[in-house]
């Protein structure tokens, strides 16, 4: 099953599955929240035959469609292992997109008051 990226925003990369019983998982990695939000979807259809005089050939179908989905989500530090994170990091920046200097563990200078 192949992966698709999906830059959502300059701090969120997502992560697509198409999974083979017809449903997909979406992992989004959030730099500015340092969280992955996954969401599992799949949708299921029940086709019925009714025996009512609709049609050439006598019966009408009913089609019911059912969506189903499942959210967690998870902080970076919680990870038994940050080299997804990484990974992830480096896709979204070659996306074009902005990692904020927080998630980079770099030392941000306090603001300084108005005297």
């Amino acid at each position: 099953m192949a992966e698709r990226y999906r830059k959502e925003n300059d701090y969120t990369l997502s992560a697509v599955q198409d999974l083979s019983g017809g449903g997909s998982l979406t992992r989004q990695f959030n730099f500015a929240a340092e969280q992955i939000t996954t969401i599992y979807e799949r949708k299921a259809e029940k086709e019925s035959t009714l025996g009512v005089s609709y049609g050439s050939d006598g019966k009408a179908t009913a089609v019911g469609i059912a969506l189903s989905s499942q959210m967690t989500i998870q902080k970076f530090s919680e990870l038994d292992s940050q080299a997804e994170v990484e990974i992830m990091r480096e896709k979204l920046l070659e996306e074009g997109g902005k990692i904020p200097a927080a998630a980079t563990k770099q030392k941000i200078a306090p603001a300084k008051l108005a005297g």
